[in-house]
């Protein structure tokens, strides 16, 4: 992999700026995630199926919201981030609610747990900050145990093209900057880091390339998130506002096999 640790760098910097924001925002609404201990979308609950008594390794975790809810739901979880704030925080809220769940500190593409999992999970918006897919493959691949599965639900690359970026990327080129964060709050924070659009192909291939064999693939409609410049076209189903009538790609999941 090529050196891209002044990218992590910056790009660590935009999450522990992001991070104590996200805890008190609206979107991620943590009193009620306290109360209820679930936070997860219908997309990827479907896929998930029955998780009980199944070890499970969610990368790219955050704060724990969704690591926690797998653990309420019966499985065996281990949540990796590489924020220090993330993981910090999603302790104490594991902590707080009484759900045990193990969180770890890692850049994800480093990862090396020596351990293997029935089921390695990721969602929304978490490898656009992974410069290395195919090294992202190789760890995820190493992390499961023989006819293990990987989940994948994430942001359908097709939507970038809405937001002025081109669908490939020259990958040093890459660098972007936000006021504020997709969530409320947070104003007055200025992040500037790097992002890194995949095409489908390239998700697909480093997948095969590292032995896992694709099941499934499904694409959305719409997103269950509001963010900027959405607008709810049926209850808990987001689109762009200025493409509301256009039936489009938001979302995808994909289920992978280790063969």
């Amino acid at each position: 992999m090529s050196d891209f640790s002044q990218h992590f760098k910056k790009n660590l910097q935009s999450w522990e700026n992001r991070t104590p924001v996200h805890i008190e925002s609206r979107f991620y609404d943590n009193e009620k995630f306290k109360s209820t201990k679930y936070s997860l979308n219908d997309i990827e609950r479907s896929i998930l199926q029955d998780v009980s008594n199944k070890s499970m390794l969610h990368l790219q975790c955050h704060f724990g919201q969704d690591t926690l809810s797998l653990a309420n739901l019966g499985a065996i979880a281990t949540g990796v981030d590489f924020s220090p704030s993330a993981i910090k925080a999603a302790k104490e809220l594991s902590d707080e609610i009484n759900v045990p769940c193990r969180f770890l500190e890692s850049n994800v593409l480093e990862l090396n747990l020596d351990e293997e999992f029935d089921i390695v999970f990721s969602s929304y918006g978490a490898i656009g900050w992974l410069p290395d897919l195919n090294k992202w493959g190789e760890v995820i691949a190493k992390h499961l145990k023989k006819g293990g599965t990987f989940l994948l639900v994430e942001i359908h690359p097709f939507v970038s093209l809405f937001e002025g970026q081109d669908y490939f990327f020259d990958k040093d080129m890459n660098i972007e900057k936000e006021k504020g964060s997709y969530t409320d709050g947070g104003e007055n924070i200025d992040s500037e880091f790097y992002w890194w659009n995949h095409s489908l192909t390239e998700i697909f291939v480093a997948l095969e390339s590292n032995g896992l064999k694709l099941q499934s693939f499904e694409e959305y409609n719409y997103t269950p998130y509001h963010v900027k410049g959405m607008v709810e076209r049926e209850p808990g189903k987001y689109v762009l506002k200025d493409r509301k009538q256009q039936n489009l790609p938001y979302i995808f999941s994909l289920k992978a096999t280790k063969k």
